[in-house]
């Protein structure tokens, strides 16, 4: 009996540690559980307050510096005059830009939709309606730009509410006295 006691006894320190490890291992085990469910919990509210999945708003905020991954944003390298979207003759194209926010925030979505540059008109104006929804802009203020004799930029900022402040930089060509929407590059931020 006494060969027993001493051998429980030298037993004893190694019967700790791996209790120890044992502990361990179950905390890191449930502190990856609770993380999980966060952030799927997080995902959910997130996409049932936007209506859209958590994954494509944060791609989409990733992306943003480049107006191509944008939903409804089109890159404007094959820009041609002949079936770029014109401004109305008499109209600014700071007035112009003005007048696309304002059609969004009155849900005019075939108006809005027709004043965007042609390589963003693809789609529907249906898919335009569930892109806007999406993005949830609450307000904009053009925020400056510039008009020369043939070209014109035009600086917005978009309050998206739970997305953030964004910006837009809308460019204009003028051709035979008409002023085209050439192209618009979307970026994540206030207008600095």
């Amino acid at each position: 009996m006494e060969g027993i006691e001493t051998d429980m006894a030298e037993n004893q320190p190694n019967n700790n540690r791996v209790v120890m490890m044992l502990a361990a291992a179950v905390v890191v085990l449930f502190i990856a559980f609770i993380a999980v469910v966060v952030l799927n919990t997080g995902a959910k509210n997130n996409s049932a307050s936007t209506g859209t999945p958590a994954a494509s708003t944060a791609a989409a905020a990733s992306a943003a510096s480049t107006e191509t991954n944008l939903p409804g944003i089109a890159s404007s390298a094959n820009f041609d005059p002949a079936t770029a979207t014109k401004v109305p003759s008499g109209k600014a194209p700071k007035d112009y830009v003005a007048g696309y926010y304002q059609a969004i925030l009155d849900k005019k979505w075939a108006d809005a939709f027709k004043m965007q540059p042609a390589a963003s008109q693809s789609g529907t104006v249906s898919d335009f309606q569930q892109t806007q929804t999406m993005y949830g802009m609450t307000s904009f203020q053009v925020k400056g730009g510039s008009v020369g004799s043939t070209d014109a930029t035009v600086v917005v900022q978009q309050d998206l509410g739970s997305n953030g402040l964004w910006n837009a930089t809308w460019t204009f060509v003028k051709t035979n006295g008409t002023w085209l929407v050439k192209e618009r590059k979307v970026g994540m931020g206030a207008v600095q």
